[in-house]
């Protein structure tokens, strides 16, 4: 099934919509220029990308939505979309309102647009609105939703200023990817794109704007906020999205790049491009819209994919400006001129790393391109190993007390619950099987931990001064970077939140993505939970891995959905699983929110091991913004999806 582009939407320095970002990247104005929202007196750069017309906002999180609905809106218009309520919303945020409730921007968001089908949160630093995309584009073509807004919001506020200045990343000058004048500039804004199957677009008699090929995802497993020198992480995730777009090395035209301007993430990457594409790497045009944009943290992604798309459509290749001396281990052609090149591209890679070694690829080709082969018949999905926590301290079996010094609560809960489930599938970790195994996280929020003490760090040194420890922490997806870097994880990673439930939401994402794509066959579904001061439950973790391909396996899951309500989701999961109400035993969802589900689906094998008979049903016990159910069984019987 092609998944075509149909519509575009931002709102970012460059302008209020996306003919006035073309606009300004065509004459070659960047929008790049002193803050004045907030003070930046005390620090020694006061340069930023922001949003100008922003004067009806008075808090941070009208700002949030206002930047959100003003994008999104005009993608749903883009696309001439009539019917919202076939419309799901798959948001990417860094920071959110720095990291609080993180999935009530999404909800939000999508009471303001009135869109009737599920949403959700993918959370992923500053890779998130691209991983957002790449989910976006699953469901549509598993066919769960008939279209998908997708994309990220983030707004620039003093405290990540003051985070991103204390780890030595910003530049005094505007930000010059590739460049010997090194650092960032921070950006922000929000880009939205309108994802639906050809059918559709040709039945609503949509424009086409551009296919969606392809993506790919991995984990560097390597360090909180700096990227593995040698690009293998980045490179993985190139090759995986390259493949899955059914294309070789060669067919790309264009790279549009990460390109943060920093030492280590222009030098990584460009390693990384040269791993994948050999000596054509040399001939390969690679730019960076940061230069124009500033980095937008969680929505840069997305941003930059639209700045590609427009470039494909006006057959010119977006430039790299504020290049004054060419820096060494960059690409060869970074496209250093003021104004874009004239070029034809019908295939570009977009790609995106983030704290917690993230690592997204996107593949974009012109909306006429040839259908290709895809998977007929899913693979089964098993289930071979679990572990639960609840105080975070069966971490010290699996790991030197020396590389757990200052991970928060939430990172060894996750961690615990994730190395007993390796165990107990008999996996050893930091070896290479654990290099090919991912992981997908439900998670709803920042460890109250890290953001207690990030707060007091603002409030005894100062914001010039905070603690760049405490800040690293200030990310959603930050214990999910722990797991992958303690045990040795470089397969897919997705930190996601659908509200309540958010750790069955990863259970099913995580099972239709192992069913349906070659490119991993291990995958481990988790979510973790800590509350804080005002909430009535205690800590709590819980991680499965799952294994595909494996018929006759003990354990399978034979039904999974993900849908607008619980009661849809459980219809669904029955009928893939050829079962009826009264076939299935309900399991009782006790627990923690986020991770009730997961504990759920543990006792449901831990039931089968004993002998007992099931089926066994597990789906939300509370509504949230998208229902789940998954079905359990013993034997050899697969799944059905088709």
């Amino acid at each position: 099934m092609k998944i075509i582009v149909t519509g575009l939407g931002a709102r970012c320095a460059l302008g209020e919509n996306i003919e006035t970002l073309w606009d300004a990247i065509e004459q070659g104005h960047s929008g790049i220029a002193p803050i004045h929202r907030f003070n930046v007196g005390t620090f020694d750069t006061e340069l930023g990308a922001m949003v100008s017309s922003d004067n009806c906002c008075d808090t941070e999180a009208q700002r949030l939505l206002a930047y959100g609905c003003a994008a999104a809106n005009e993608a749903l218009q883009n696309a001439k979309i009539g019917n919202r309520d076939r419309v799901a919303l798959v948001l990417g945020t860094c920071n959110g309102l720095l990291g609080r409730d993180l999935h009530s921007v999404t909800t939000d968001l999508s009471k303001a647009l009135k869109l009737g089908e599920p949403a959700i949160t993918l959370s992923t630093a500053c890779a998130s609105s691209a991983h957002a995309i790449g989910f976006a584009a699953d469901l549509v073509r598993r066919g769960v939703v008939p279209s998908a807004l997708a994309g990220g919001v983030d707004i620039l506020s003093a405290e990540v200023f003051a985070g991103f200045h204390s780890l030595g990343l910003l530049s005094k000058h505007p930000c010059a990817p590739f460049s010997t004048n090194m650092g960032t500039t921070l950006g922000e804004g929000a880009a939205f794109m309108l994802l639906e199957s050809e059918r559709s677009a040709k039945e609503r008699d949509a424009m086409p704007l551009a296919e969606f090929m392809g993506y790919g995802f991995s984990a560097d497993a390597y360090h909180d906020t700096t990227p593995i020198p040698s690009g293998l992480g980045m490179a993985k995730a190139l090759a995986v999205a390259v493949r899955d777009a059914g294309l070789e090395p060669e067919a790309i035209d264009y790279l549009n790049a990460h390109g943060t301007g920093t030492a280590a993430n222009d030098a990584s990457e460009w390693r990384a491009i040269q791993r994948v594409f050999g000596d054509f790497a040399n001939q390969l045009p690679v730019s960076s819209s940061k230069s124009f944009l500033g980095h937008a943290q969680g929505a840069a992604g997305a941003l930059e994919a639209i700045v590609t798309l427009m470039a494909m459509a006006h057959k010119v290749v977006p430039p790299t400006i504020n290049v004054t001396q060419p820096r060494r281990n960059a690409p060869t052609d970074p496209v250093a001129r003021p104004k874009p090149r004239p070029y034809m591209i019908r295939h570009a890679v977009c790609t995106n790393a983030a704290f917690g070694g993230v690592n997204t690829a996107l593949v974009f080709g012109q909306a006429d391109g040839t259908p290709r082969d895809e998977r007929k018949v899913p693979r089964s999905i098993s289930l071979v190993g679990a572990g639960v926590a609840q105080d975070g301290q069966q971490v010290n079996q699996f790991a030197p007390r020396t590389e757990l010094r200052g991970i928060d609560m939430s990172a060894r809960l996750l961690a615990s619950a994730t190395g007993t489930a390796l165990a107990d599938a008999g996996v050893r970790t930091r070896t290479p099987d654990c290099e090919g195994i991912g992981l997908f996280v439900g998670q709803t929020r920042v460890s109250p931990e890290s953001v207690k003490a990030f707060d007091k760090s603002v409030q005894m040194r100062g914001l010039p001064h905070l603690s760049a420890s405490a800040f690293t922490r200030m990310v959603c997806n930050y214990a999910t970077g722990v797991c992958c870097r303690l045990f040795g994880l470089k397969g897919p990673t997705a930190t996601l939140s659908t509200g309540v439930e958010s750790g069955l939401t990863a259970l099913i994402l995580a099972a239709d993505r192992l069913a349906w794509r070659d490119d991993v066959n291990h995958l481990l579904a988790a979510g973790v939970d800590e509350p804080d001061a005002s909430d009535n439950y205690k800590n709590g973790a819980a991680s499965i891995l799952l294994k595909a391909g494996e018929a006759s396996a003990p354990m399978n899951l034979t039904g999974w959905a993900l849908a607008t309500n619980c009661e849809l989701a459980t219809e669904r999961a029955l009928a893939q699983a050829s079962l009826n109400r009264e076939e299935v035993v309900l399991m009782a969802v006790l627990g923690p929110p986020t991770v009730a589900g997961l504990w759920a689906v543990i006792a449901a094998m831990d039931a089968l091991k004993a002998g007992e008979q099931g089926p066994f049903l597990i789906s939300n016990r509370s509504e949230g913004s998208a229902g789940a159910a998954v079905i359990l069984e013993t034997g050899s019987k697969a799944c059905d999806l088709n």
